[in-house]
């Protein structure tokens, strides 16, 4: 049959006939409802190499190897295929074709593959192993990096029944509101909230691009599902009840379904977009028990990244696009290390693999808007520098002592407190009373100084918990040291409002913190005591804010409610009634802290026997027909002593461990 003249980028990847020619979008396009799109040819428009470019051109050139590959390969399709449908016949790759995807242009991501070190090709063209290659990138990075023929991508290669069913999914999606949006103002505050609170610490889209692509309709549903689900932990609540949404993790939930659905239907088509999704996804706070949690949507942004080679060098490229992906490399491996910490799990990325650039100032460039003012701009680079730096040198606390069978020994413990004093001087200063530092940037300087304190919790621990906190100048009281610090930087916080926009690693930090505190309680007597006891109820207050934005109660606070003894149990009240215990009035209710209705937790009821406390008074046992309501408590040193420390003993892993086995008779 007679071929077309001419096809869109869908027809011509599906080899299916395209009337584009005829008629604009054409008919496959509109049924599939996606973008129909015509590739300019560029037959006779690229620049001639000049004789002298000819005869000094080594015979085994990339160009010409990845052509004749790709007419060798497309021989042995043609054999095994028999006739071939519509689209261009292999022969038609050309050395135009092929400069097109120079490591200029951001069609590189889609059009080759990265291979490493153990794949034989890179040995086929000259015996020479891409290793050997000098240069810092090296053109040995550049040749792992393979052009892959258009027969054989993946669009390429889905049959009519498959392309079928990605188009019945699609109608389903669509007529199920996955790519539906808020009315334009909403979109667009839920974006600015974005660009407010979160992308100035994970810096993973041009924030001048994704505006420009909003207005024009081009930005992808998939990443713009994923950055609303992210601005609706941010922004404020009137917002989302304008459109029908009665809480936040209702929006939540919305937003990040929305991109989940879109993510699973295969729709987009860019590689890094679809990176840029996952990672803004795997902020979605799931069960302990559910599969598909922060680490399931990071693991697969990250094995993504992988097969782009984001974690090799790209030497001194200065593009805009190599830029771009060196920051969205570094945010997925801060947030691998932290996640890693927290939940005690192995680390997916390792060094060993890698020999990516370390962060720069300039590779911010393009990171903000022209509204952010370039002292603002600088800070948030900072900060995202420094956090990097924090990730790294987390990595190492935790290699060095947390690894099955492994021990700080005394020259590990030495080398890294050598190394975290060097990174102490790239903190911003702390700030000082009458300072005219301002509300943000004591709030980023902040967050850096819990990250960093974090580090010196784990490096000293188990000293603190097992030789006590000895001396002024010993290593346990570091722990303490560091541990009272961070209250008093979350009590600043919490005073200047914005702990609830605090990044996801706060709640370790906070928890860590929390875990020393109750260690000294149980150690201390007397005003001591009470002193911990305040700090640890800041801790526990730090928390609750942060759980408007993270649900905490998913991991911490159930640690702390799902297992308390019948006396804390009873003594968690409201501190209004406090006076009942000292007049003698009988307790027919007892108010107690529970967990939001969204996490699906209850409080265990107990009955039994009623307890008795100091001063002759009985408080009857907590029954079934006992109403527990939500509210602030008034927390006993020893209701913390019996209880807290018990939870957190030495087998916690690094801030979102395990629960123990634990009964009140230890």
């Amino acid at each position: 049959r007679q071929r077309a003249r001419q096809a869109c980028t869908q027809c011509n990847s599906r080899r299916v006939k395209c009337d584009v020619v005829e008629r604009n979008p054409c008919s496959n396009c509109v049924a599939s409802a996606v973008a129909c799109e015509t590739r300019e040819s560029r037959r006779g428009k690229h620049p001639r190499p000049t004789k002298k470019r000819r005869e000094s051109a080594a015979p085994s050139s990339g160009g010409a190897d990845a052509l004749a590959a790709s007419r060798v390969l497309a021989s042995l399709h043609r054999d095994g295929e028999g006739s071939s449908k519509e689209g261009p016949s292999p022969q038609g790759l050309g050395h135009d074709d092929l400069e097109s995807h120079s490591s200029q242009d951001p069609r590189l991501d889609e059009d080759n593959v990265f291979l490493g070190e153990t794949n034989l090709l890179r040995f086929v063209s000259d015996g020479t192993p891409a290793s050997m290659h000098p240069g810092p990138v090296t053109a040995a990075t550049a040749r792992l990096r393979y052009l892959v023929p258009s027969f054989a991508k993946a669009e390429a290669l889905v049959p009519q029944w498959e392309f079928d069913r990605r188009r019945v999914r699609l109608d389903y999606l669509h007529a199920n509101g996955a790519f539906s949006l808020p009315v334009p103002h909403v979109t667009e505050t839920l974006l600015k909230a974005y660009f407010d609170h979160f992308h100035p610490c994970f810096a993973v889209v041009d924030e001048v691009d994704i505006w420009a692509q909003y207005r024009k309709g081009a930005l992808s549903p998939l990443l713009l599902q994923a950055m609303l689900f992210i601005g609706s932990l941010h922004c404020d609540e009137p917002i989302l009840q304008e459109v029908g949404f009665d809480s936040r993790h209702r929006a939540k939930y919305v937003f990040f379904n929305r991109a989940k659905d879109i993510y699973d239907a295969e729709f987009e088509r860019k590689k890094i977009t679809i990176i840029q999704a996952l990672f803004l996804m795997s902020f979605w706070r799931a069960g302990a028990l559910l599969e598909k949690d922060t680490r399931h949507w990071l693991g697969s942004a990250i094995t993504l990244a992988q097969t782009k080679a984001l974690h090799r060098s790209a030497g001194k490229a200065e593009t805009q696009n190599a830029k771009l992906k060196r920051r969205i490399w570094w945010s997925l491996y801060t947030r691998d290390r932290q996640c890693a910490a927290a939940l005690g799990l192995p680390d997916r990325v390792r060094d060993e693999d890698c020999d990516f650039e370390a962060l720069e100032i300039s590779d911010f460039d393009f990171a903000f808007g022209p509204a952010v003012p370039k002292r603002q701009a600088m800070e948030y680079a900072n900060y995202a520098l420094v956090m990097a730096q924090l990730a790294t040198q987390l990595g190492r606390i935790v290699h060095s002592g947390y690894l099955p069978n492994q021990a700080f020994s005394d020259s590990h413990t030495a080398q890294m407190k050598e190394q975290l004093l060097e990174l102490k001087q790239r903190l911003p200063p702390p700030k000082q009373h009458g300072d005219a530092i301002s509300t943000q940037s004591s709030f980023f300087s902040n967050m850096l100084r819990l990250a960093y304190n974090n580090l010196l919790i784990l490096l000293y621990r188990h000293d603190y918990v097992v030789n006590g906190e000895g001396g002024r100048e010993s290593d346990g009281n570091i722990v303490l040291q560091t541990a009272a610090e961070n209250s008093r930087i979350i009590e600043d916080m919490l005073a200047e409002g914005n702990l609830h926009h605090g990044q996801i690693h706060v709640i370790t930090n906070l928890f860590n913190t929390l875990c020393i505190h109750t260690v000294h309680l149980r150690r201390s007597d007397g005003t001591t005591k009470t002193v911990a006891e305040h700090r640890a109820k800041l801790c526990l207050l730090g928390l609750q804010e942060l759980q408007k934005t993270w649900e905490v109660t998913n991991w911490v606070l159930s640690l702390f409610f799902a297992y308390l003894d019948n006396s804390t149990a009873a003594r968690l009240r409201l501190q209004e009634d406090s006076h009942l215990l000292n007049t003698g009035s009988s307790i027919s209710k007892i108010t107690t802290p529970v967990l939001p209705q969204a996490t699906g937790f209850e409080m265990p009821r107990r009955t039994g026997p009623p307890i008795a406390i100091p001063g002759g008074e009985v408080i009857p046992q907590l029954t079934d027909d006992m109403q527990l309501a939500p509210g602030s408590w008034a927390w006993t040193s020893e209701e913390a002593n019996q209880f807290l420390f018990s939870q957190i003993e030495d087998q916690f892993a690094f801030g979102e461990g395990e629960m123990l086995d634990w009964s009140p008779e230890e």
